[in-house]
């Protein structure tokens, strides 16, 4: 008997071999959760740090420009070049476990960390040079006047940029591949240690089965749960945005 209705299953459980109409997505998307929380944990502070030191102190001079262009250079390189930096440091030289996501949320960061500092920078440069003048004016210190005046301002633009470039490290498979996220795993990581997928990995996975014709639905629903997500995602920067933004 056929019914349709909404399918439980697909969030609850791992992928599978040997019980096909079992497999789900419960392994990938922990996975998935990992890398983010490890993007969201080095990308994000190490970018807004990174911003704020070459945007408000770095002194001018050719090594910080230097930076700026390898920084903008950065953000245009493909994601797939990551993959390989990540294979070639973290697992061939650091000896770190194959497909697992700590590794996959170090490639992703490597890879968000220039667009974090892209959209922070562009934050701060959008702040009135009248907002720091009135601190000093008042007897602030160049550190006060940046973190107690401009910072609060420039959080909205921020906290936007910083989750737009996790969500754009949510939809990357490239990179993922190139580290060994291709091996199955029919298991649910309960360390970032341990091996793993991610979302757009298992569509690939299941896309490419031979028993294709089994998993079109699955990789259909994978795909509706993968693209539900970065619009929550997107739709979350866009309220930021609009929520917080204040017309100079």
């Amino acid at each position: 008997m056929l019914k349709n209705r909404f399918s439980t299953a697909l969030f609850m459980n791992p992928d599978s071999r040997s019980s096909l109409a079992s497999a789900g997505l419960a392994g990938a998307f922990v996975g998935s959760l990992m890398m983010m929380l490890i993007v969201m944990f080095l990308a994000v502070p190490i970018g807004v740090a990174s911003a704020i030191y070459l945007e408000e102190f770095a002194p001018k001079n050719k090594l910080t420009d230097l930076i700026e262009v390898n920084i903008n250079n950065l953000a245009a390189v493909p994601s797939i070049v990551f993959g390989l930096l990540g294979a070639s440091v973290f697992i061939l030289w650091f000896k770190m476990p194959l497909s697992a996501p700590i590794v996959g949320g170090l490639v992703l960061t490597l890879m968000t960390l220039p667009t974090v500092i892209i959209a922070t920078r562009s934050t701060l440069k959008a702040i009135p040079p009248s907002i720091r003048s009135a601190a000093l004016g008042i007897g602030a210190s160049k550190v006060q006047s940046v973190f107690h005046h401009v910072l609060p301002l420039a959080i909205p633009g921020i906290l936007t940029g910083s989750i737009l470039g996790i969500a754009q490290a949510l939809g990357e498979t490239a990179p993922l591949l190139l580290i060994g996220m291709t091996s199955f795993v029919a298991s649910v990581p309960a360390t970032p240690f341990d091996q793993s997928t991610a979302l757009p990995v298992q569509i690939y996975l299941w896309q490419g089965n031979e028993l294709r014709n089994f998993f079109e639905a699955r990789t259909s629903a994978a795909i509706i749960v993968l693209l539900a997500l970065m619009i929550s995602l997107n739709a979350v920067a866009i309220w930021l945005r609009r929520h917080f933004e204040t017309r100079w």
